[in-house]
């Protein structure tokens, strides 16, 4: 079984485009409007170019710490394939994982940052030890995709 997140990776860079278009926009708008002259409900022009600046920063810190990631999953050979990069401006180092079915050891997701950032631990058996790799973002899956990588990792975890 194949599958990605394409249309979500899609997604989210076309919101972070807007969003950024929406509060250029805005603050254009407090910059250049007239009705902003006087006080507006006690609070000046620059008081509302901060609101709105600090607001949009703050939206794209969270997002940020929620770790989005493409990500891509493959099973139909005999090793188990996942590829992923985060959705972030930095830090844009594509990675990927290739586990051989019968050295998949365990997976758990954890969950963290209030229970909305997801994040896959895979262990593999190597030799008569057991290696953990790095966690994976997987916040960008749709909870369908999410249990059906779960449901498929599931197939080849031996006990």
């Amino acid at each position: 079984m194949k599958f990605d997140n394409k249309k979500t990776t899609i997604r989210v860079y076309l919101w972070k485009m807007i969003l950024a278009i929406f509060f250029a926009i805005a603050i254009i708008f407090f910059l250049g409007s007239k009705w902003f002259n006087k006080p507006f409900h006690g609070l000046e022009r620059s008081h509302l170019i901060v609101i709105a600046a600090s607001l949009y920063l703050f939206i794209i810190i969270f997002v940020f710490f929620l770790d989005l990631n493409y990500f891509y999953f493959s099973d139909d050979t005999d090793r188990i394939i996942l590829r992923y990069y985060p959705i972030r401006p930095l830090g844009r180092k594509k990675r990927a994982i290739e586990i051989p079915k019968i050295a998949l050891a365990k997976f758990y997701v954890k969950k963290s940052f209030f229970g909305l950032k997801k994040s896959l631990i895979l262990y593999q058996k190597v030799k008569k030890n057991v290696a953990k790799y790095p966690p994976i973002g997987i916040t960008a899956l749709s909870k369908a995709e999410q249990d059906i990588l779960e449901k498929q990792l599931g197939k080849y975890v031996r006990p």
